[in-house]
């Protein structure tokens, strides 16, 4: 009897965001992410503005950073991996 071993292909480091540890999905990697479906910034620490100009991927942006300013381009989803208030 052979035993069947099947490898996965996706490295921890390609499901989470580089910058804040955050999940991200293997489309939204693949999408979203650099040449080597790493993502730099994700939902949870940059707004979709920034990440549809290219910051998932590590481009810099001509928008304000929610990390330099918190209060400033903010989406929903922003903060959402290490908010704690639940909201």
């Amino acid at each position: 009897m052979s035993a069947v071993i099947r490898l996965d292909r996706s490295s921890h480091t390609e499901r989470e965001c580089r910058n804040c540890g955050g999940h991200v999905t293997k489309d939204f990697a693949r999408v979203h992410g650099d040449e080597n479906s790493r993502v730099h910034r994700c939902p949870a620490c940059d707004c979709f503005r920034r990440i549809s100009r290219g910051s998932a991927a590590g481009v810099d942006v001509d928008l304000v950073d929610p990390a330099d300013q918190p209060n400033r381009n903010r989406g929903q989803r922003v903060g959402a991996a290490v908010r704690a208030d639940g909201g």
